[in-house]
């Protein structure tokens, strides 16, 4: 039986002889199609790394201006006067200390008038627009809300 192992004409052995290694074209298509793969990945984090920031500043300039309209409804629950506002500057984004991200916010008043059930009612429209200058784009970008209140 250890005869027919170690004979190299036996069938083991010329199964061996047969199998042969990768050549070097084999290899360059390999690591090309890896190579291809490390750069889409690359890219495919650098695009979600970029509208993760855009996301972000479009969550905090929504918060910003909502927190706005709400504290007009405030004082308008409170019968004080709605104080706009033009240009007012804001902080969009401050993780960088040297490159401070400024929004300009604007809160403008409308009077309309609505009909329900035959009724003439008439109320104010708030709408805030926050507006700032996307760094990566450089293109301007906005965020605007709307608030309607009633007279009851």
């Amino acid at each position: 039986m250890n005869a027919v192992r170690t004979n190299p004409r036996s069938p083991s052995f010329s199964l061996l002889r047969r199998q042969s290694g990768f050549t070097l074209l084999e290899a360059l298509v390999l690591m090309l199609v890896i190579v291809i793969l490390v750069i889409s990945i690359y890219i495919g984090v650098v695009y979600a790394e970029k509208q993760l920031l855009t996301n972000y500043r479009d969550r905090v300039a929504t918060m910003l201006i909502a927190g706005e309209l709400e504290m007009e409804y405030y004082r308008h629950t409170r019968s004080k006067p709605f104080e706009l506002q033009t240009n007012r500057q804001y902080v969009l984004d401050d993780r960088d200390p040297e490159h401070i991200l400024w929004a300009y916010m604007t809160i403008q008043r409308r009077v309309a008038q609505e009909s329900s059930n035959e009724q003439l009612l008439n109320f104010v429209i708030l709408e805030g627009t926050l507006k700032w200058i996307d760094p990566a784009t450089q293109k301007e970008r906005m965020i605007k809300m709307r608030e309607d209140y009633f007279d009851i």
